[in-house]
């Protein structure tokens, strides 16, 4: 029996968009998390070149600067994907964006490229897609 016949709500599949999203958003929210306790916790070492860069020279600052605009807005993004929030497809285009932007503020601080910086310029390339595609109507 179909739920959505018991509730009297229409019911429809998750699309593509979503479960990206969702993917994705989760994904970045534990990556930054984690990266965020590992700076401030010191588990995380970066060169004496790169930290000496960081705002006020501190990993700590870096963390938790990592955890509120990175960790935050994914972590929140894929709540509201899950919830089906009608704000959740446009929530990811600017997670996106603002994902590749930290890319860029990071490498304008630090000055050293890793695997991560473009991985992560892809990841929130997919998120704009992604977002972009769950603006379309169906």
């Amino acid at each position: 029996m179909d739920v959505g016949s018991v509730t009297g709500q229409e019911t429809r599949r998750t699309t593509w968009s979503e479960v990206t999203i969702i993917a994705l958003a989760v994904l970045n929210a534990l990556a930054a998390f984690a990266g965020a306790w590992g700076l401030v916790s010191g588990a995380l070492e970066l060169s004496p070149e790169a930290e000496a860069r960081l705002p006020l020279a501190s990993p700590v600052l870096g963390g938790l600067t990592l955890a509120l605009f990175v960790g935050v807005p994914n972590l929140l993004l894929a709540w509201l994907t899950l919830l089906r929030h009608p704000l959740a497809a446009l929530g990811a285009v600017v997670v996106g964006v603002g994902m590749i932007g930290w890319i860029l503020v990071e490498l304008a601080f630090i000055r050293e490229l890793s695997f991560f910086h473009p991985l992560y310029v892809v990841v929130g390339a997919l998120m704009i897609v992604a977002g972009r595609r769950g603006l379309r109507p169906s």
